[in-house]
């Protein structure tokens, strides 16, 4: 046996699913590969089982087995996302996949909420060939996003590290975006919880030295929300996300997808 397969036989990572096919997960049909845990806990979010760290619905799985699924879906992939939770928690596991997945002559996308400690996990940013980027929100949107009391079973995110550092993911953005691995950056537009328009003003002044990376702008749905009644009462009417995609056009270059 080689070393490499050894490394893939010996090494287990926290699995929530796998999509064979997605063509939402990044540019052309992708594998999409969703790991167990996450280091915050949006209200809105669609995948709550996937926010705690030990789940019965997530499988321990070696990387030999993950390789053999994204193996099965060629010659129909051009790559692989890995989304989550949030993917970078497992960067040491995800390096020497993502090393023979290259192999293959396929490309490894890292879908992040940009939490994460840079230097940390730089290897693993090397591997990477782009990040699909989403922006929480900027300023005080702390209740969205770190108030592990909206999460039954909260208590298994004490064994993940909160980020201490509320603008780290918009630091970590610009620096990903220097290396010219950012394909998509996004928000999820809703209302009550941070400025809206300054929040795209500064995600434009941001991405605006990089013409290719995509701008996506979602309404936020209450449908598969924990809270779907309180959800309700925060999402934007169609005029008023409009109106927000619009603003961003008028100060921006850079493409918009405008999700309703």
């Amino acid at each position: 046996m080689s070393k490499d397969n050894e490394i893939l036989d010996n090494t287990y990572i926290s699995l929530h699913r796998i999509i064979p096919f997605a063509n939402v997960d990044g540019s052309g049909n992708r594998c999409s590969i969703f790991l167990q845990g996450c280091n915050i806990n949006c209200l809105y979010c669609h995948n709550p089982e996937t926010i705690p760290l030990n789940s019965n619905d997530a499988q321990r799985v070696n990387l030999t087995y993950l390789l053999n699924r994204i193996k099965d879906s060629m010659p129909f992939i051009r790559g692989i996302t890995v989304s989550g939770g949030e993917p970078t928690l497992h960067y040491q596991e995800l390096i020497p996949l993502f090393k023979e997945v290259k192999k293959l002559g396929l490309t490894c996308y890292l879908d992040s909420n940009g939490f994460f400690n840079y230097d940390k996990i730089k290897d693993l940013i090397e591997v990477t060939d782009k990040f699909l980027f989403d922006i929480k929100g900027l300023g005080n949107f702390e209740k969205l996003c770190f108030d592990y009391q909206n999460k039954d079973g909260k208590e298994d995110n004490k064994q993940i590290e909160k980020p201490q550092i509320m603008f780290r993911n918009l630091e970590n953005l610009k620096k990903v975006l220097a290396l010219s691995k950012v394909e998509e950056v996004r928000l999820v537009h809703i209302k009550g919880f941070y400025d809206p328009f300054e929040t795209v003003r500064i995600i434009s002044e941001t991405i605006k030295e990089y013409p290719e990376v995509l701008f996506k702008l979602i309404r936020v749905h209450p449908k598969g929300s924990r809270d779907n009644d309180y959800i309700a009462k925060m999402t934007p009417t169609i005029q008023e996300h409009n109106d927000l995609a619009e603003y961003f056009k008028s100060i921006s270059k850079n493409k918009i997808v405008i999700i309703n």
